[in-house]
């Protein structure tokens, strides 16, 4: 017998053996908490600017891919995750609230009444800035809706030589000086922000597409990593050529080599995003033959970009320039438009589609002033489910019934539909959802829906939401986009206290909606806060912006 006391092996092979989700989730929490102190060093590496040292960057990308190989890691997912962990420290965070004051959704129990002026169009305004903006005409738009993606197209057009400005719900556009015939935007030698919208940035390579030179583009996270390389199917028969400025990256920084000659016709390939489609379409007047767009082969993917097309057609006709379809091609003719100085905006399909399901959940009505018009399948699943909605020449209206349960809603093939067909199909007690192909969408409604304890299962393209009570809610959670914030306010008449923070993320889409949302049950026309103009400052073209 000894008194020496008791020593336990500290190795790893005595550590009790853990499940591989345990073992798992021990290893994310100290990936996650490494990451963090990285992106603190990288911050003050980076002494407030969005971007490090060159020759810095460039030895660290060197022992990264080198520790990479070292661990037989996958160089190309390697290469990929380099600059993902960068963006952690070089990119601005999005505001969050802290843990302990959430922003709690606690509707008014009384049923709604909302009678205002719908959200104006957020694709029509923004297609008829580009086209005042290319065109250097003068333009008044009222009652847009200001979001952050169209404060970053007028800023990116007004670094090209745009004359755009905005107030709290007017956007501008003053004459350009010089002849009539010329555009005012030019992009040679000239490193363009394009934010984070991907239709900012196709509309600027659309518009350079029609000078000879060299033009750069710059952009935030989303078009960072961005995969541009479908557009290489387009490019070059356009006489031009997208780069990446950084070899290892697929998106922004980009530069453009474009001047060679311009084919008069183009087959859209089914990778071609629809936004692109959009945007040639927009600029198309402005080539030396004009454009024919053929919708390619694919059926769904020939359905995006032939909507995306249509929505184009529509602004251009408005600006007399005589584009039209013909079977599966969209022909829009050499010309120049003429735009009305201060064209009506139509209400927002999607937006004030939302708006009209609220009363379907929180009782009452809701009529919207303004022209509106509803995609068919839109208004078919509304009927379905028993909720008619009312659309005369100058409002829309509903009214709240109870909703028909297990009805297919066909709206969820849409990405900004599918948060919506969600909530009504929770509220009408079980439904089957059709679901978009874009993945990340997806698995955001599996999320959602999970977040909120329903029941549902997934069969091959549709998602089944099934009949049960929503289960009280806990913690806090960070909504993945707009529209599932907008679905997560809707939901909250069904289940009160639900609790988010990052409220702010409307900003990206509608921001008034929180005041609509906080005014309830009655909800009233309420003018925007005075606000001064904002200017458009002329800078040197040689000035020099840093990426």
């Amino acid at each position: 017998m000894t008194d020496r006391p008791i020593k336990f092996d500290r190795n790893a092979d005595a550590k009790p053996r853990l499940s591989p989700l345990e073992d798992l989730l021990d290893l994310d929490s100290k990936l996650l908490s490494m990451v963090a102190r990285r992106c603190r060093i990288v911050q003050r590496a980076a002494r407030g600017r969005q971007v490090l040292d060159r020759e810095l960057e460039k030895q660290l990308r060197i022992g990264f891919e080198q520790a990479a190989r070292q661990q037989d890691l996958d160089p190309r997912l390697a290469r990929q995750l380099f600059p993902v962990l960068n963006a952690f420290g070089l990119e601005p965070q999005e505001a969050r609230r802290a843990a302990d004051k959430p922003f709690a959704l606690i509707p008014r129990s009384e049923p709604a009444d909302i009678d205002i002026t719908g959200p104006r169009s957020l694709s029509r305004t923004r297609m008829l800035a580009v086209l005042a903006a290319a065109a250097g005409a003068p333009m008044r738009l009222s009652g847009v809706v200001l979001n952050d993606p169209l404060v970053e197209l007028v800023k990116a057009l007004n670094q090209a030589g745009a004359h755009l400005s905005w107030t709290a719900d007017e956007l501008t556009s003053s004459e350009s000086q010089g002849k009539a015939e010329d555009s005012p935007l030019r992009f040679e030698d000239v490193l363009v922000f394009a934010g984070e919208e991907p239709f900012t940035l196709y509309v600027l390579l659309a518009l350079a597409l029609r000078e000879a030179g060299r033009s750069k583009f710059a952009g935030g996270p989303n078009l960072k990593f961005l995969d541009l390389r479908h557009l290489d199917a387009l490019l070059p028969l356009l006489g031009a050529r997208l780069a990446p400025m950084n070899p290892r990256s697929r998106g922004l920084p980009a530069r453009l080599e474009s001047g060679g000659r311009m084919a008069s016709r183009l087959e859209l390939t089914p990778e071609t995003p629809p936004l692109f489609a959009q945007a040639l379409a927009l600029a198309a007047w402005s080539y030396p033959e004009g454009l024919r767009l053929a919708l390619c082969a694919e059926p769904v993917a020939a359905a995006g970009q032939a909507l995306a097309l249509d929505e184009a057609l529509e602004a251009l006709n408005l600006c007399q320039v005589s584009a039209r379809r013909q079977g599966n091609e969209y022909i829009i003719p050499s010309c120049r438009p003429k735009i009305p100085a201060a064209p009506a905006l139509p209400l927002d399909p999607t937006l004030s589609a939302y708006l009209l399901a609220l009363p379907a959940l929180a009782g009452g009505v809701a009529r919207l002033a303004g022209r509106l018009e509803l995609p068919q399948h839109v208004r078919d699943d509304f009927e379905t489910l028993g909720l008619p909605v009312n659309i005369e020449s100058g409002f829309a209206e509903s009214r709240s019934d109870s909703l028909t349960p297990g009805a297919e809603l066909f709206m969820g093939r849409q990405a900004e539909y599918l948060p919506l067909a969600l909530a009504l199909a929770v509220k009408a007690g079980g439904g089957r959802v059709l679901l978009p192909l874009d993945a990340s969408a997806r698995s955001g409604a599996v999320d959602l829906l999970e977040r909120l304890g329903v029941e549902h299962e997934v069969q091959d393209e549709v998602l089944v939401v099934l009949p049960g009570a929503l289960k009280a809610w806990e913690g806090v959670w960070t909504s993945p986009d707009p529209h599932s914030t907008l679905a997560l306010a809707l939901l909250s008449f069904l289940r009160p206290g639900i609790a988010i923070d990052n409220p702010g993320g409307l900003a990206f889409l509608w921001p008034r909606f929180w005041s609509v949302y906080n005014a309830l049950p009655l909800v009233r026309e309420q003018a925007p806060a005075p606000k001064e103009p904002e200017k458009h400052a002329v800078t040197s073209r040689k000035q020099r912006v840093r990426v």
